[in-house]
């Protein structure tokens, strides 16, 4: 399942292998992908303006003092039109339409990013 053209994804999670095998199925597809294992090192390569992140997919606890709530309102401020895939221990809405996956596994993720790109190219 192939998308259109690579898309630049960011994937924090403070799990590195639930992050090393979602940023490799993604590679697969041809996207390019950079990891982050804390909020804070997320938060820097959100706001790098010269290499701009297309998608975000982020835990929503995270270590130390930038959670994904926090990246995913980074993320809107460039984005404002576009999902954020937030992984979450519970189930919520979200106002700004991001995907809330409860506790997923590598594969959901990756089906719930995939579908966010592909039904971003068909508008």
């Amino acid at each position: 399942m192939s998308i259109g053209s690579p898309q630049r994804i960011l994937i924090v999670d403070d799990n590195p292998d639930f992050r090393k095998r979602l940023a490799h199925c993604l590679r697969d597809q041809g996207h390019e992908v950079i990891t982050a294992e804390t909020g804070e090192r997320a938060f820097v390569v959100l706001r790098d303006r010269e290499h701009p992140i297309d998608w975000l997919y982020t835990r929503a606890s995270l270590p130390g003092l930038i959670d994904g709530w926090i990246l995913a309102d980074e993320y809107h401020e460039t984005h404002w039109n576009r999902a954020v895939v937030i992984s979450s221990s519970e189930a919520r809405g979200s106002s700004r339409g991001n995907i809330i996956l409860t506790q997923p596994m590598p594969p959901t993720a990756f089906e719930a990013i995939i579908g966010a790109v592909s039904s971003a190219s068909q508008r």
